[in-house]
């Protein structure tokens, strides 16, 4: 004996607009929010009659450089999440081979933010340590910066 529920073919069910809508919401302002930082430093110092010295910790005549970079997130990741929700948006429907498509683009979405905010901190944690001056300074491409190169005051 069979039933009508039987007879019918398996369907994925769609993902809806407003979950999309949603996990845009929830990874474009998560990421908007938390990916934020700054990190500064410099290669010298003062001495503790009050004289300038280098990283090297020799007196110098003039004040040592300092560094102090400001990242905040990126429009470019922003875009990589819409872009992602909307090719899942599109492919909601698709069947067969390519059915896997649409929930894989929806995960990326909130990985593609996590990934970025990751790798800024990285960056942040490891570049006040290791700066000398001279060297260029060269924020992720991922995130938005300024960099400011100045003397000690």
């Amino acid at each position: 004996m069979t039933t009508e529920t039987d007879r019918m073919p398996a369907t994925r069910r769609r993902l809806s607009t407003r979950r999309l809508v949603t996990t845009g919401v929830i990874a474009a302002g998560g990421y908007w929010l938390l990916a934020r930082g700054s990190v500064g430093g410099g290669a010298g110092g003062v001495a503790g009659d009050g004289s300038w010295i280098d990283a090297q910790g020799q007196a110098t005549s003039e004040p040592p450089l300092t560094f102090s970079v400001t990242l905040l997130p990126s429009p470019l990741v922003v875009l990589v999440i819409v872009g992602l929700l909307a090719i899942a948006w599109a492919t909601s429907e698709v069947r067969g081979r390519l059915a896997w498509l649409a929930p894989t683009c929806e995960v990326a979405a909130l990985v593609v933010p996590v990934l970025a905010f990751a790798g800024l901190s990285a960056w942040i944690s490891g570049t006040g340590q290791t700066w000398e001056a001279g060297v260029p300074i060269s924020p992720p491409w991922w995130a938005s910066s300024t960099v400011t190169v100045d003397r000690m005051r």
